[in-house]
Formats: C-alpha cells, sequence, structure tokens
C-alpha cells in the first residue's frame, strides 16, 4: 500500500473517528514517518495519540497524519527548508492515488454518465477551489442542496466533497502547490522587494503580512504572522523581518519597504546594518497621502470639507430630501453618482467628496428652490452660498492633482523613476497654482510641500529618474550630478563590495551615459522595458547597467500590503470572524497567486481577449464583489470623521523648525531648472517592466576599499 492511499484512510478515518469509535488493534500498518519529527503526548483515543511538534512545540490532543504533515508543510517556522520541501511535496501528491476499481453500471448509465476521469475529476476540484477561495463563499455552501443540484446538473458524475475536506485537505493541497511555485520562482529571482505592515484583524489580533516582489511585479504573501502577544518594538520586527529574508535567502532581497512610522524605521535601520545590500525603503503611497493630510487639517479646509460633510450627512439622513436630490440628478443627467463622503482612512475620498459637492451644485440648487421646507436651516444658509462653491472649487484645485499622483502610483508595475516624475510633476504644478486666490492658504500649501519633500528620502528616486533612458536627468542644475555620481558608488560598494577600481569606471560609465556617448548612444522606445534597454549596452565590467537593474527593480510601494488586507477584511465578514491566522493565510495566499497568474489559470474565462483586456474584465469583476452591506453600513460611520492620528508626523515638528519658511519657493528648485525641454520630457507616459538583473560571474579587481569618494568623483569629472 503507498503512502497517497495511506494519507486518503487517514483523512476518511480522521473524520469518521469521532462517531464511530475505533476498536484498539494489535497490529496495523507501518507508522508513518512524519512521527521522526514529533513526540508521543497523553494516552492513545480513537487509535491515535497525541503529538508534539520538535521543532516548534506545537501539539495536539490527537495527532492525525494528515494535519502533522500539513503542519510541517505550511505552518512550521522553525523546521528545516528541507523537511519543509519534503512535506510539501507530499502534501501535493496526496490526492494522485489510483482511482477506485470500477463497480458494474446502472442501468442509469444508459441515460446519464456516471463515470469520470481522474484528470477531469482534478480540473474541477482545483477549479471549485478557486471559486471559493477567490469570491469569498464560505465553504459551508459545499454542503448546500441547492448548490449540489446545480452541481449535479452540470455533471451529474462528480462527488462533491464534504465541508471539513474541501476547507482542509483541499485547501491545504492547493497552498502547498502555490507555495512550492512562488518559493521557486523567488530562488530564481534577485533584488526581491519584501513589502510589511500590520492590520487589526477581526477578533482584535494583530497580524503582520510579509509580502513578497519580485522584480517582473508578482506579489506573492511569504505568510501572515499574530504578533498579539508581542510588544511592537523595532527590535522584535527587525527580527521577525530577517527571518523572512533568510528563510528565502539574503542574496535575493534589494530593499524593504514598509510606511515610516517610527518602529517601523527603527527596524528597517537594523536590517539594513546587519544586510547592507538591502535598502530601506519608504512607501511613497504613504507619503504623498500625508500631504493630503496636512492641507486637510488648515482651517480652510477644515471649514470647508465640514460644509460639505453637512450637506452629505443632512442628504443621506433624510429619506425625503435624498430622494428629491436623486431626481434632479436623474433629470439633469448628472454623471458620476450623487454625494459622496470623505473618509480619512480613504486616500482619495477627499478629492471624491469635493467633486461630488460640484458635480451634484446645480440639482441641489434646484433642491433648494423648488422644496425649501424640506432642508434645514443650516443647509439652505450653506446652499445659498456661492463663497462655499467657489472655497470648493479652490481646495479642489490643490486635492486633485495629489489624488491623480496617488492612482498613478498604486500599479504594480510602479518604479522610482515613475515615483520621481509624480513628484516632479506635482511639485510643478504647485509651484504654479497662482490661480488660488488666497494667498495664505497657497503659501501654507507650499510650505507643506517643501516639509514633506524634506522628508523624502529622494537618493533613491534620483537615482531611478537618472538611469531612466529616455531623461538622464534632464532638467538637473549643475553640481547635481556629482551628488548622483556619489551616491551611485555608495551603491556600488554596498551591493558588489565595490572598491575604487571599479568606482572609477562607474563615474566614466555615468558621464558617457549622460552624454550619449557609445556604447549609450541609441534612443529609448517606450514599447521596451527599462530593463530591455539597459541589457542591450554591452561592455566590459559594466558597473552601470548593474546599478540601474538594480534601482529600475525596488517596488517603491507596500500597497500589496493593503490589498491583501482589504481581501482579509471581505473574506473575515461577520459570518467568518472564527478564521484561525493560519486558514487566514492559506487563502490570502491562493487568492494573490490566482488573481496575479489569473490569465494562466484560466481556461475559459474571458478567451480571445489580450492581456490588457483580461486583466480590465477581471478587475472590473472584483471591484464589484469588494465589499459586503455589513461593511458599507460600518463605513458609513467613519465618513464623518476630519481627525486622525498620525504615527509618521513625531519628527515632524523638527523638521519644520529646519525649514525656511521666508519665501514661497518650491525647494525642488535647488535641484531643477524647470523649463520647457523639462515638462516637455515629463508629459510622455513612461511604462516599465522590470525583467530579472543578471548575474556577473566575471572576478574583478575593484581596487582598494578604502579611498575619498568626492576625490575620485571630482578627479574623473575634472578630466
Amino acid at each position: 500500500m503507498d503512502d497517497n492511499t495511506n494519507y486518503q484512510e487517514d483523512y476518511e478515518e480522521d473524520l469518521l473517528s469521532d462517531i464511530f469509535p475505533l476498536q484498539e488493534q494489535t497490529s496495523g500498518r507501518k507508522k508513518s514517518h512524519v512521527w521522526d519529527h514529533y513526540e508521543t503526548h497523553g494516552i492513545k483515543k480513537h487509535g491515535h495519540v497525541g503529538c508534539i511538534c520538535r521543532a516548534c512545540g506545537w501539539k495536539r490532543a490527537v495527532g492525525k497524519v494528515c494535519e502533522m504533515v500539513d503542519h510541517l508543510a505550511l505552518s512550521c517556522t522553525k523546521v528545516s527548508i528541507e523537511t519543509r520541501q519534503i512535506f510539501l511535496q507530499e502534501v501535493r501528491d496526496r490526492n494522485t492515488h489510483p482511482p477506485p476499481k470500477k463497480k458494474q453500471k446502472k442501468i442509469t448509465a444508459s441515460f446519464e454518465s456516471i463515470e469520470i476521469e481522474n484528470s477531469k475529476v482534478k480540473r474541477i476540484n482545483h477549479a471549485l477551489t478557486r471559486l471559493f477561495v477567490c469570491c469569498g463563499i464560505p465553504f459551508s455552501i459545499v454542503s448546500n442542496p441547492f448548490f449540489i443540484d446545480f452541481v449535479k446538473s452540470l455533471c451529474p458524475a462528480y462527488e462533491l466533497p464534504n465541508r471539513v475536506t474541501f476547507a482542509g485537505s483541499w485547501v491545504n493541497q492547493e497552498l502547498a502547490t502555490v507555495a512550492t511555485i512562488i518559493y521557486d520562482e523567488a530562488q530564481s529571482s534577485t533584488n526581491i522587494t519584501l513589502g510589511i505592515d500590520g492590520w487589526a484583524g477581526p477578533n482584535g489580533q494583530s497580524i503582520y503580512a510579509f509580502i513578497l516582489i519580485l522584480p517582473t511585479g508578482k506579489e506573492y504573501i511569504h505568510s501572515l504572522k499574530d504578533f498579539s502577544l508581542y510588544s511592537h518594538t523595532a527590535d522584535f520586527i527587525s527580527k521577525e523581518i530577517l527571518k523572512v529574508i533568510e528563510d528565502v535567502g539574503c542574496d535575493k532581497f534589494s530593499s524593504v519597504v514598509s510606511d515610516n512610522a517610527s518602529t517601523m524605521v527603527a527596524a528597517k535601520k537594523l536590517v539594513n546594518e546587519k544586510y547592507p545590500h538591502i535598502l530601506p525603503v519608504r512607501c511613497i503611497t504613504h507619503h504623498v497621502n500625508l500631504l493630503t493630510t496636512d492641507i486637510m487639517k488648515h482651517e480652510f479646509s477644515k471649514s470647508t470639507i465640514s460644509k460639505c460633510m453637512t450637506i452629505i450627512k443632512y442628504f443621506k439622513r433624510s429619506y425625503k430630501s435624498g430622494a428629491l436630490l436623486s431626481e434632479e440628478i436623474k433629470n439633469n443627467f448628472i454623471e458620476g453618482g450623487g454625494l459622496k463622503g470623505y473618509c480619512v482612512t480613504r486616500w482619495t475620498t477627499s478629492f471624491e467628496c469635493l467633486q461630488s459637492i460640484l458635480r451634484c451644485e446645480r440639482a441641489l440648487h434646484n433642491v433648494f428652490e423648488k422644496n425649501p421646507d424640506t432642508l434645514s436651516t443650516e443647509v439652505k444658509e450653506i446652499i445659498r452660498n456661492r463663497i462655499f462653491f467657489q472655497d470648493v472649487e479652490e481646495l479642489t484645485k490643490v486635492i486633485q492633482p495629489i489624488k491623480d499622483v496617488l492612482t498613478a502610483l498604486e500599479y504594480k508595475s510602479t518604479t522610482l523613476c515613475d515615483c520621481f516624475i509624480q513628484l516632479v510633476k506635482l511639485a510643478i504644478i504647485i509651484k504654479s497654482s497662482s490661480m488660488l486666490t488666497n494667498t495664505e492658504f497657497r503659501s501654507f500649501c507650499l510650505e507643506k510641500f517643501n516639509l514633506r519633500w524634506s522628508q523624502f528620502d529622494f537618493k533613491l528616486y534620483m537615482l531611478g529618474f537618472f538611469f531612466h533612458p529616455l531623461y538622464r536627468g534632464k532638467g538637473l542644475k549643475i553640481g547635481i550630478f556629482r551628488q548622483i555620481c556619489h551616491w551611485a558608488i555608495e551603491l556600488l560598494i554596498n551591493k558588489v563590495n565595490g572598491g575604487k577600481n571599479s568606482a572609477n569606471q562607474l563615474v566614466a560609465q555615468m558621464s558617457d551615459y549622460k552624454d550619449y556617448k557609445k556604447p549609450y548612444e541609441f534612443g529609448y522606445v517606450d514599447t521596451y522595458s527599462v530593463a530591455s534597454w539597459w541589457k542591450m549596452v554591452e561592455q566590459k565590467d559594466n558597473w552601470i547597467k548593474e546599478i540601474a537593474l538594480l534601482i529600475n527593480s525596488i517596488a517603491p510601494h507596500n500597497v500589496g500590503c493593503e490589498r491583501v488586507f482589504s481581501v482579509l477584511g471581505w473574506m473575515c465578514e461577520k459570518r467568518r470572524s472564527r478564521l484561525s491566522v493560519d486558514r487566514m493565510h492559506a487563502m490570502a495566499s491562493l487568492h494573490a497567486y490566482y488573481v496575479t497568474n489569473a490569465s494562466s489559470e484560466m481556461k475559459y474565462a474571458f478567451s480571445g481577449l489580450s492581456d490588457q483586456q483580461f486583466f480590465a474584465e477581471l478587475n472590473k469583476s472584483f471591484n464589484n464583489l469588494s465589499f459586503s452591506e455589513e461593511e458599507i453600513e460600518e463605513e458609513k460611520d467613519e465618513l464623518f470623521q476630519l481627525e486622525v492620528e498620525d504615527n509618521e508626523d513625531e519628527d515632524l515638528a523638527q523638521d519644520q523648525e529646519e525649514l525656511s519658511k521666508a519665501d514661497n519657493k518650491i525647494i525642488m528648485d535647488k535641484y531643477f531648472d524647470i523649463n520647457d525641454e523639462l515638462q516637455k520630457a515629463l508629459g510622455v507616459e513612461v511604462s516599465v517592466i522590470i525583467e530579472r538583473e543578471p548575474v556577473i560571474i566575471t572576478p574583478y579587481d575593484h581596487g582598494d576599499k578604502n579611498f575619498d569618494i568626492d576625490a575620485l568623483i571630482d578627479a574623473n569629472l575634472d578630466e
């Protein structure tokens, strides 16, 4: 009898043992080799004895072989990689046992098939698991008579599993397959970015997500961990980050990205001290959103948004006024929907709130003129005040470009160069915002933009801008190129253990690249990726390509973590709030993998569409499934909050003191000449897809490690 048959019998025995107690047997099949990794515990019960994992101490009162294998393959954090791979393979092969012997056909076989090929069963099992995980369907539905009737109508020969088998064995088998694929992809990649963020679970747990962001843009969940029992100190967080890095391989990573909470900053610094080539990166979307938070704290903004929310709150709570407004919106053919509230925890809702007021201005006036008795005195005062709508329009002029930047930066393919260009565009718009009539508010916006710019760690982003072959540092002021060379040499030293010889060559290569000299004379066509352009540059000791590919592989945001938490919040609604962290990890990992690889996973849906059309349809489908009615009701209560605690502003006061308030210039003017040539260049739409960085095998004499970087740059640039 083979191991696969043993597993199947074990699982069936596990399900029935509580109902039909097994008689004591003096003999039986050989004990599974999984017990080599466990200690026995307690007394024998229903044919099983308790178990304790030798690696991590995980224990069960009844040691069931299938659960013990699943633990070593999917959950144990201290088992060796080799052991984990062995049991991952066993979980994957669990249901590959030979099909049962054929029985005599029944008379109904003449009318409908009662047999089904084993390969087809596997395809259906896989599709069914994918459906339940990606659409958030409770596993109990598999036992619903209407669902059973539906499946039998499609395929009478297919036998549905029970809920326990489906949620346990099947999901674990799928997770084992996905985990093996992710592990193989990670091992064949370099310059991986690790994204990390925390979330409050449905039962009050403190759950942290660790996301592997590959240079190809794919995002995979490495693990979800419950840190509820631990103090979230920098030392603790850094140790957990290092566990993930060392589990995958420290040489595989180039950066760690998170928000800028003080604990995260200190934790990333500790990681960088141990592994200097792993760069700490601040999430750009969190950073830009803080600018919106700053602007919304100004008295002019608070007063304007408060009046907007007074109108929105009234029309949402007054059924008659709300119905009249809806009729006016329909009669005036207003597109975009009705009034939308502002929620501080959702980044773009400030713009959507303001825009909805402007969009419905005519409809609001019509309700006021035709049915004034249905409105409160406060609402009537606001609507009849023309200055209010002018203030909304004024505030929208400032918030809209920030909202556009946030939307542009949330893509999986976003690079450091994309971020830098968007920030420069934002600076140009804010600098030219002379159309604002409120000069005091305009000065405040410039001051806050300068403050956030000063906090922005733009070294990596400016390198991304310089190493994009379309820009090559266009618009930079004299002397800035020297700083870029300095930053590039620092990366060379940390990334490839560079020295004086390789640094000399790097500066020379950067000078030739900037001036379009050979072998960098050919232009950039945006139908190809930046990585492809750099791989066409062939020369001996090509250190500039090494740095350029590194820079373009770094993921500048951890929006992937936010996506995971959004999916978990959707999965763990009230009817499924008791999901364990391990089960949440399994379902979220499968969901992330299926969505990322949807075009290859699906065989029938949206066939004949291009990749771009396929993902557009996929996003549309999942956007329709994003929130349940209960979550929408909970969000309504949050719409009217105007204040938010910001744990990223601990150093705000100190930075504000260091900034000069003598003028209203954009601090970016220190680095750029904002001329027509630069603005024309920035108007070009950039689409970057990063490929795997090549590995340089030829040994190189980097030279002396102790040298003066500034003196070396001066010597090269003088030549």
